[in-house]
């Protein structure tokens, strides 16, 4: 009779209640080592998962507080030479995207003093045309942010050679965006805008000077680029009575106030 290739099973005692087969995972070189074995809790078996990083070195995977694989997206010259592409990836433009789109890397930059990212921004047309001369960008003008400022005073029977001040102090909590000062008398009138140099300092500087004639009896400063006006701070118009006789005088101070 031929010798036959077999094997014994493995079987268990009596265990209490149980029958039980105990096998321990060991390391194959060092099986009584410490820390050579594999650990079960919580009916977990518990396993440490590592890679090998640019220079050859063992390195454990690292994980989330949910759980899932920590991957390093940030460029470091020593320790991550070759960052995981975890960031946001762009489909090219098409009509029914696809995984075989999902090729754009988006880029960004920070400011001079690296305190503001932001990621790059190309500003296209529905076709994905650049906006030129000829294919100009479509925009509707609405008011300015804010709340509207138009404080109106008028100051009755101001003698000739007398001035009569008109003050604005802007909101608390706000800043004033000076864009106009309106000014009319029935006769000659000088007008003179100034700002304060700050919250009760009684100093004012003059911004812009104009005259109202017999011929033109009102005058707009208009300010194209609005003056920043701080709260608490004074906006004042200087209203002088060029004429030769008494005169009411009137101005509007206008503007927004953005908190």
């Amino acid at each position: 009779m031929a010798d036959q290739n077999t094997s014994l099973p493995v079987r268990s005692q009596a265990d209490g209640l149980d029958e039980r087969l105990h096998a321990k995972l060991v390391d194959y070189a060092d099986p009584s080592g410490v820390d050579k074995q594999l650990e079960i809790t919580e009916k977990l078996a518990h396993v440490r998962v590592h890679g090998q990083d640019e220079a050859g070195t063992k390195v454990q995977l690292r994980l989330s507080e949910d759980g899932h694989a920590n991957g390093d997206g940030i460029y470091d010259a020593t320790d991550n030479t070759d960052p995981a592409s975890v960031g946001l990836v762009a489909l090219e433009r098409n009509a029914a995207p696809a995984d075989s789109q999902q090729v754009q890397r988006l880029t960004s930059r920070s400011n001079g003093t690296g305190s503001i990212r932001s990621l790059d921004v190309s500003l296209l047309d529905e076709n994905a045309e650049p906006f030129t001369a000829s294919n100009p960008l479509p925009v509707t003008v609405v008011d300015s942010e804010g709340t509207e400022v138009n404080d109106y005073l008028a100051s009755a029977a101001v003698a000739a050679g007398a001035s009569a001040n008109h003050d604005y102090t802007v909101t608390a909590g706000t800043t004033l965006k000076l864009t106009q000062v309106w000014a009319s008398a029935s006769g000659k009138m000088k007008v003179e805008v100034q700002v304060e140099t700050g919250v009760g300092t009684g100093t004012f500087t003059s911004r812009f000077v104009a005259f109202v004639s017999a011929s033109d009896n009102n005058v707009a400063v208009s300010i194209p680029e609005a003056i920043s006006v701080a709260a608490g701070v004074r906006v004042r118009v200087i209203r002088t009575n060029r004429d030769n006789q008494a005169q009411d005088l009137y101005s509007t101070i206008s503007g927004h106030e953005i908190v």
